[in-house]
């Protein structure tokens, strides 16, 4: 008998794990990725990357030229995206100042607010009100396809800089003025 129980509660484990790595599967399906230098960008199934491509505008940047773009026709959105990101990112640190060492950063974009707001709950346990936000435990920057722009790109990754580069962090206020300092100082 106890046999025919433990070979019964063997075959009932083996199953429930087939049936949560099959959902597990099924959840990776439903976003997207693409990878860079500083990046791993997370997209939602449904956000339109070219949509995201157009509002990050970076034209009125010298550290960034769309010309070489445009003599490559067959670069991918994915391609341009890649290396917007890790223009941005490269132009926060040369603004703070601050080159810590193998950073790289997650970016997950969801395609709605309501996406935000619901892995928002899940970390914290309370209600969003941001648009966008990092987290430093998961060194990750959340987004929605509407809210996200170079600015706030500039803002959220010098978050992630500045925690990468200090030993011990400074207060949660002085890295807010760094971070703002940054968005504002991203097209001198």
């Amino acid at each position: 008998m106890k046999f025919k129980t433990s070979l019964f509660l063997l075959i009932l484990s083996c199953l429930i794990y087939t049936i949560s790595a099959d959902e597990a599967c099924s959840q990776e399906e439903e976003w997207g990725v693409l990878s860079s230098r500083f990046c791993t960008v997370f997209f939602e199934e449904g956000v339109d990357l070219n949509t995201v491509n157009r509002r990050i505008n970076l034209r009125f940047a010298d550290f960034y030229n769309p010309r070489r773009y445009r003599d490559k026709a067959d670069l991918s959105t994915e391609e341009i995206l890649a290396e917007k990101f890790d223009s941005i990112f490269s132009r926060v640190e040369d603004i703070l100042d601050m080159y810590p060492s193998m950073v790289q950063v997650t970016i997950n974009i969801y395609r709605t607010k309501g996406g935000l707001d619901e892995a928002y709950e899940d970390i914290f346990d309370e209600p969003n009100e941001a648009s966008s936000f990092y987290i430093y435990k998961t060194n990750t920057i959340y987004t929605t396809e509407r809210a996200i722009n170079e600015g706030m790109l500039a803002h959220e990754m010098a978050h992630c800089i500045i925690d990468h580069y200090f030993v011990i962090l400074p207060p949660r206020k002085i890295q807010e003025m760094l971070a703002v300092y940054t968005d504002v100082h991203l097209k001198d």
